[in-house]
């Protein structure tokens, strides 16, 4: 396997600067209505509907939420029956889900933080100046009040500040390398509840701020395929091939947040 190279990036970064476990179970759909958050009937669980023009249903299970994605030809009716199909296999990815959010950011003085690939131990510490220092094994967050909720809000700073300081520059980068610069309207960012990234048709970015916890690896890939989407705004083969020209081993990237994602969240 080819290895990550941060210099191969870079490389593309620098001349346009100045200064880079998701699980689905997918069916054959029939025909039917809009999007909408259902309450589910049989199952003893609730389940959100995406309705697009895709041809097959699918329902995936992400932090503790159920959501299946459908045509939207297909009604309500079968959308249920679908669901109470795959009843077994929802309930224990629930439990599995459940199990990983044991696992989530503790923020507490002496809880862990997952950061950059490494479990390192919080330490809250009170100061009239805010920061936060990683060593080998400690994440130390210097706040104005040594309490959890605090620490919380100083690390929430932190990383967008990040964010804004990385990713809008690395994501124009990239756009320009691919020229649809023209494309890219506008980069934001957003702590939303199952997404890393997102591309709108209309050329707006959204980052999760939370990703700036991930190693930089992780971080060049999910720019790469944002910015790939300004070009391609499916996960078609051909979008694949896309990544794959600045990303060669994307698909380590995508198993890694696969299997650590949950470790990010807070």
């Amino acid at each position: 396997m080819r290895r990550y190279r941060p210099e191969r990036v870079l490389r593309i970064m620098r001349q346009f600067m100045t200064h880079s476990n998701n699980t689905a179970i997918a069916l054959q759909a029939h025909p039917d209505t809009a999007s909408a958050k259902v309450a589910a009937i049989a199952p003893p669980f609730e389940y959100e509907v995406l309705r697009s023009k895709r041809k097959t249903m699918v329902v995936h299970v992400r932090h503790l939420q159920v959501q299946v994605r459908a045509p939207k030809f297909v009604s309500d009716k079968d959308i249920r029956e679908f669901v109470v199909t795959h009843q077994k296999w929802i309930l224990a990815k629930l439990e599995q889900k459940a199990g990983q959010d044991a696992q989530r950011l503790d923020l507490s003085d002496g809880g862990r933080i997952f950061y950059k690939g490494r479990s390192l131990r919080v330490s809250i510490v009170q100061s009239a100046v805010e920061s936060i220092v990683a060593t080998d094994t400690e994440f130390r967050i210097s706040t104005r009040i040594a309490s959890e909720e605090s620490a919380i809000k100083t690390l929430q700073r932190w990383l967008i500040t990040q964010a804004k300081a990385v990713l809008p520059a690395r994501t124009h980068a990239l756009a320009a390398h691919f020229e649809v610069d023209s494309r890219l309207k506008e980069v934001v960012f957003r702590k939303t509840k199952t997404k890393w990234g997102h591309c709108t048709s209309s050329g707006r970015i959204q980052y999760n701020w939370l990703i700036m916890l991930a190693p930089d690896a992780i971080i060049d890939y999910m720019i790469c395929h944002e910015v790939s989407h300004l070009l391609v705004m499916n996960h078609s083969a051909k979008f694949w091939s896309l990544v794959e020209t600045v990303c060669p081993d994307y698909r380590s990237y995508v198993k890694w947040l696969r299997k650590h994602e949950h470790r990010l969240w807070l």
